[in-house]
């Protein structure tokens, strides 16, 4: 009996760690494709909650509210996200909650405007055919850091 648990549990393991994977390399591949100026899919069809660094009240965002907010920028905000923490949630697992670093610069013509961008960045995520979306996510400036800037 012993050995079956200790299956089943290394099996529930595998699969969580799984989840973890495929959050952590959304978050990744959101900042890659945000850093060229362009939205990258993230936000849930149906929208989500945000609070920017900026200082922002929280707001709902449909998932062209936030597109328009990254490619209608003259900023281009080059950040990678660093020490990524997920948590995986709900009877089907589909539901994460991630907390990490974003750290990096602002761009705009070619020049940099913030050159010491970090922020706290946490997200709730939900989990929907197969693909994770954004559902909520709160960004706050870091001590000696500056918030976002969009215009």
């Amino acid at each position: 009996m012993m050995k079956l648990s200790t299956i089943l549990a290394m099996i529930s393991f595998s699969l969580y760690a799984g989840e973890v994977d495929e959050v952590k390399a959304a978050i990744h591949s959101s900042w890659e494709t945000i850093a060229k100026g362009k939205d990258s899919g993230l936000t849930h069809p149906e929208g989500g909650w945000i609070a920017t660094s900026e200082g922002s009240f929280w707001s709902f965002d449909s998932p062209q509210d936030n597109k328009n907010r990254i490619e209608n920028s003259p900023n281009t905000l080059n950040f990678k996200p660093y020490h990524i923490n997920v948590e995986i949630y709900g009877s089907k697992n589909d539901i994460a909650y991630a907390v990490y670093y974003l750290a990096g610069t602002i761009d705009r013509d070619g020049k940099v405007v913030v050159s010491n961008y970090r922020t706290r960045a946490s997200s709730l995520m939900k989990k929907e055919n197969g693909k994770w979306y954004e559902v909520g996510s709160h960004y706050s400036p870091m001590h000696l850091g500056s918030g976002v800037k969009f215009d």
